[in-house]
This record gives structure tokens, sequence and C-alpha cells, in this order.
């Protein structure tokens, strides 16, 4: 048991008030048939020994063994979709109709549902490579409003320009494969 603050409040545990101690441990739990450890947290109260959630904890401590299982299958966490996200400045709301999927989609991604595997490499694809998130955006601009469009476009654009020297050099090895493929062609020609 880790304690990660003591606040003096009414525990709720023995009605008195006290110092609780916010806790973080290491709980095991089967989620779809896997078994997995993942960190939750708890108020904790010296007076009854006892372990108390209150609505935001169950929220984190669900998110948390989620989170664990999305590990486990190498999918991305739900603090990851967020962060894709929010490198792009833009809205859970407007994120989901750039995409076409449902207005709630990223927002459960975000707090509680696992995603699919189709999501998942969907959106590890948006985070790699801006260009791409950049045709969605103006594929479905008319969802959004001019201010939102162009606020979205500028945020992505910017990334796409930081990346340009990235595909430049994917460009230069490609071309490259291509003439070492021919160089080798040539060669296996003449040996024959």
């Amino acid at each position: 048991m880790k304690i990660i603050k003591s606040e003096n409040k009414l525990c709720l545990s023995c009605m008195e008030e006290h110092d609780v101690d916010i806790v973080e441990l290491k709980e095991k739990s089967v989620f779809k048939g896997m078994n997995l450890e993942f960190a939750v947290t708890y108020e904790y109260c010296s007076n009854t020994d006892e372990f108390l959630e209150n609505e935001d904890m169950i929220r984190a401590n669900d998110l948390s063994l989620k989170d664990a299982y999305r590990r486990e299958l190498g999918l991305l966490t739900s603090l990851e979709i967020k962060n894709i996200r929010e490198k792009y400045g833009i809205s859970q709301k407007d994120f989901a109709k750039i995409l076409d999927w449902g207005k709630s989609t990223i927002t459960r991604y975000e707090n509680h549902q696992v995603q699919d595997r189709a999501h998942d490499d969907i959106l590890r694809k948006i985070d790699s490579d801006p260009e791409w998130l950049l045709e969605f955006l103006n594929r479905t601009k008319d969802k959004l409003s001019l201010k939102a469009y162009e606020k979205y476009y500028n945020s992505i654009n910017k990334a796409f320009n930081e990346k340009k020297n990235r595909y430049l050099i994917d460009t230069i090895h490609a071309i490259y494969a291509g003439f070492k493929e021919d160089v080798i062609k040539e060669s296996s020609k003449k040996d024959n």
C-alpha cells in the first residue's frame, strides 16, 4: 500500500473526522477472460482498517483495469488516445465527426470502453501521419463550423509540416530500395 496523500475530513467508514489516507494498491482481476494486475486508488480509514471508493475512484479504477487489458492486447490506452486527439487540439465531439464515428465514440474510448483493433489502427495511423488526418478533415469539412475547421486545419497542417523531413527520408528509402532491386535483377541476368 502506497500512501499518495492524506486529507483531514469526515471519514465515511468510521463517521469521524480525522486524516484519511488516499492510497494506491495493486489488484488482480479477470477481464474478458484475461488475468490482469492493475493499480487502484482508495481512501483508507486506519480506525476501521477499511478501504472506500468515491465515485471518481470507481471510474478511475475501472479505467485502470481496462487500460491494463488494452496494454495486454497491444492497444492504445485511454490516455494515449486522449493525447493523440489533444496533439491536434481537437475536441472529442469534433474528432468523432472528423473520423465519421459515432458522436460519443471518442468520449467512451477515453473514459471507459475498450476500442476495437480497427479503430486502434486508425488512431495509431493518425498519430504518426498528420497528412492522413488532413484527408479525414477535408472529407468531413461540411460537418464542422468554419472556425473549427480552420483551427483544426492549421493545427494538423503544422504537425504535417514538421513531419515533412520524415516523408522525404521515407521517399528516398523507397527510391533506393527500388534502385537496389533493379541492380540485383541486372546482376542476376548477367550471371545467367
